[in-house]
Formats: C-alpha cells, sequence, structure tokens
C-alpha cells in the first residue's frame, strides 16, 4: 500500500477563513474539509491519467487494478490533512506495452519515454488463464514464472505522479473553498451538493 500525504493545502487562505467564519460554530472545520474532500476525489478520479502519463498503460486498465481510498484529519492548530492511499497487486505484464510475434520474441516497454526492451526467455502462453507472458527460471524447459509489471500503488510512487497528484489537489481546493465559504454562510452546510 502506498500513501500520499497532504499537509497545508491553502495555508495561505487558512486566516482569511478564520476571519470570515469567525461567528460560525465549526464553519472552518465545514469549509477546508468538504473542500479538502473535493480536491481528494477530483485527484484519485484522475490517477488512472497520471499514471499513464508516466507509465505505458491505460488509464482505464490502471483503474481497475487499483483500490484507493482517502482520509481527511483535522490536526493541531485546525490544520486540515488528507492522505490518500493505493493498493493493488502487481499487473500483468501484457497490460502494458508488450508485443510477442509468432517466432517467440517478446518485447516490452512499462515505463514511458524508454525504447522496448526484448526478453530473451519470455514467452507468450495460456497456462493459467489468459494469455501471459512467462519466463523460464533455468536453463530446462521448466520451471516457468509469469511475469509482471509494477502494481497501480508502485506505480504512484514515481515522482512525477506525485506531483501532479499535489498540483491537482491544491489547485481544486483553491478553487473550492471560495463556494464552500459561500454554502457556510448561506446556511447550506459544508457538504457538496
Amino acid at each position: 500500500m502506498n500513501y500520499i500525504r497532504v499537509n497545508q493545502v491553502g495555508a495561505n487562505s487558512l486566516d482569511r477563513i478564520n476571519k470570515i467564519l469567525a461567528g460560525v460554530q465549526g464553519g472552518i472545520w465545514k469549509v477546508t474539509s468538504a473542500a479538502m474532500k473535493r480536491a481528494g476525489e477530483t485527484a484519485k478520479t484522475r490517477a488512472g491519467e497520471f499514471a499513464a502519463s508516466q507509465y505505458a498503460i491505460n488509464k482505464n486498465d490502471f483503474m481497475r487494478k487499483v483500490k484507493i481510498k482517502s482520509h481527511i484529519a483535522s490536526e493541531d492548530g485546525g490544520v486540515v490533512s488528507m492522505s490518500i492511499s493505493y493498493s493493488g497487486n502487481v499487473i500483468p505484464l501484457l497490460t502494458f506495452n508488450t508485443k510477442f510475434s509468432r517466432g517467440g520474441e517478446v518485447q516490452t516497454q512499462v515505463k514511458k519515454g524508454g525504447a522496448a526492451t526484448v526478453l530473451k526467455h519470455a514467452f507468450a502462453a495460456k497456462i493459467f488463464g489468459p494469455i501471459s507472458i512467462f519466463e523460464r527460471v533455468g536453463t530446462s524447459r521448466f520451471p516457468v514464472e509469469q511475469k509482471f509489471g509494477p502494481s497501480a500503488a508502485h506505480m504512484m510512487q514515481n515522482d512525477e505522479v506525485i506531483k501532479m497528484m499535489d498540483e491537482t489537489i491544491r489547485e481544486t481546493y483553491e478553487k473550492r473553498i471560495e463556494h464552500e465559504i459561500t454554502r457556510v454562510l448561506a446556511g447550506i452546510g459544508g457538504g457538496r451538493k
């Protein structure tokens, strides 16, 4: 399982929110948590897009292979923080940019930007279910092992993916905070509709 933790989103706007909502009991928590929740949901929705920008995987394939959870908490000093966790198993190599020929050559590219790698002792076969890529462990015909790419959680550890997630959360939070302030002042509450 991999976590992305975001702290101090909107720290610059916190003083302003405190002044505007000084007379509204629980208003600061409602506003900041609702804006943070929306920011987290936006980032979770775009996670497949971010992973697909760095890895040779379709964003829909990525989203089918990942489990995403988020948690929002209030820390000392009223700072709202959020953590997003990613989990999932390793992803079969054929899900990435992997090709095989009738002659037995297997080429694969897991990360974008690099050349495809030829796997010398690998082959495509239908052994345990759908067609998969296998490789002989030794010089004899058996045993063989199935080849996998990284897990979805591992892909989310990529520095560029983390940077895109962080930017998305911060931008969405800042855009959403004004709307949430208006909702609380109007007596609608801090949740979104």
